[in-house]
């Protein structure tokens, strides 16, 4: 298995809401831990399925596995087609259930979503892509200082 940028559990790591880099979109996450593609045969986790006649979600008890397939078969252009790891993160800031990440195209991580249908982004495990919003926003004459102390606890 590849272990080329793995994050470290427990660490805190740099989060943007659907991908999109901006301040607006940057949230923390810590890393609960790291799992393998076969482990996840065995982690049970409620989804969303889309009830036309009642026009609301229900949930449904599936495996991680099987939710992996379906996000990575529905979102072919994000995902690799086979991940070597699952990251589980909380990010409480942004949603109450845990995050899960799998490997996307261009080697990064992007989470499925599991409990929600908001639930992805890319997690930045180097730091780069947050030095890059931030030497952005400077460039535009903003000021990054607040942005330093965002905090992993809900307010």
């Amino acid at each position: 298995m590849n272990k080329k940028n793995l994050p470290k559990v427990g660490e805190f790591y740099h989060f943007f809401d659907d991908g999109k880099t901006s301040m607006s979109r940057h949230y923390i996450c810590r890393i609960e831990r790291i799992i393998t593609p076969e482990e996840s045969k065995n982690i049970k986790v409620k989804v969303p399925r889309w009830n036309c006649d009642k026009n609301q979600n229900e949930f449904e008890e599936i495996t991680l596995w099987d939710r992996y397939h379906e996000q990575i078969l529905g979102h072919g252009w994000v995902y690799l087609p086979i991940t070597d790891y699952l990251i589980e993160a909380s990010c409480p800031t942004f949603d109450n259930d845990n995050l899960w990440f799998i490997r996307q195209k261009g080697g990064g991580w992007f989470s499925i979503d599991v409990q929600n249908y908001w639930q992805g982004g890319e997690l930045d495990i180097t730091g780069e892509i947050f030095e890059n919003v931030v030497n952005n926003l400077i460039e535009d004459g903003g000021d990054p200082s607040g942005y330093y102390e965002t905090t992993y606890e809900k307010k």
